[in-house]
Parts: structure tokens; sequence; C-alpha cells
């Protein structure tokens, strides 16, 4: 199980601004770490310090994504790390560009399972067959994920 290596204040970091309650989880991996404030329950990930999105945890900014459903079929390869493909997409919510950040949903009871990068804008989205139509970033089970458990001990 990977482990968080440091835990400092983000106003401690040369060039980052004072920022009262922000802290950064960086973990054995290198390339992710965790930005967070527990007291306003914002959790937002960072992969290879250049891609920033908000984690399943994050109860500030995730309610302000678009999102789209997937089927039941797709959320076993969604949880294992594989990019959203159109055929698992039962339907979409709200409106997004290419590039946008989106949450993924389950079918069965709407719960979020991923959060990723659309890799199209919504209206070509609804209307491809097949094909890769959203980036994952962060899903149930994957480093990042463990690493907040750790937060909440």
């Amino acid at each position: 199980m990977k482990t968080i290596t440091s835990l400092v204040r983000l106003s401690e970091i040369d060039g980052f601004p004072k920022v009262k309650d922000l802290k950064i989880a960086e973990l054995d991996d290198p390339t992710l770490a965790i930005i967070f404030d527990d007291q306003l329950k914002l959790y937002v990930g960072r992969r290879n310090n250049e891609s920033y999105f908000p984690l399943l945890k994050d109860e500030q900014l995730l309610p302000a994504l678009a999102y789209t459903t997937v089927d039941m079929g797709a959320v076993k390869f969604v949880c294992n790390g594989a990019n959203v493909m159109r055929p698992g997409i039962v339907s979409f919510s709200g409106d997004f560009k290419k590039g946008d950040l989106l949450l993924i949903k389950e079918v069965s009871h709407s719960k979020a399972i991923a959060v990723g990068r659309a890799l199209e804008d919504k209206t070509p989205a609804e209307t491809m067959k097949k094909g890769p139509t959203i980036q994952n970033l962060h899903y149930v089970g994957d480093k990042l994920w463990e690493a907040l458990k750790l937060l909440d001990t």
C-alpha cells in the first residue's frame, strides 16, 4: 500500500500564494500529491505537477462538475483505471467542452466512481458510437483513493 511521505503547509512552499489552511500530502509515488483543507472538505489531486483535479472525497468542487453516467458493465473497467469508452455511457448531464473535468457516476445508485477529462465536446460525444470519451484521472481504488484513507486516520 502507498503511504504519505510528507505533509507540509502549502504556504511553506516557495512561490505558492499564502493560503492559511491548505496542506499538501506527497505520496511515495513522486508523480502524485493531494492538496487539501480538511475543514472545508476540499481535496484536489495533482499528477506530474501539471494536472490538478478534484478528488472523489471533495465536497466543494465535485457538485459543480458536469457528469456522465456509465452502465454497470463499464464500472469494473473504470475502477481499474480504464478511460471511459462511449458504448458504456448511458447519459450526459450538464454542458462541457473538450478538456473540461467531468464526474463519472454508475447507473444503479448514481455514486461517483471516477473523475476524468473530456476528450470531446458534449455534442460530438453524444453522437459517437465508439471510442474513448473521457480520460480517467482518478477512480475508486487508485493510489490517491487509498492515500485519502490515511488522511482520515
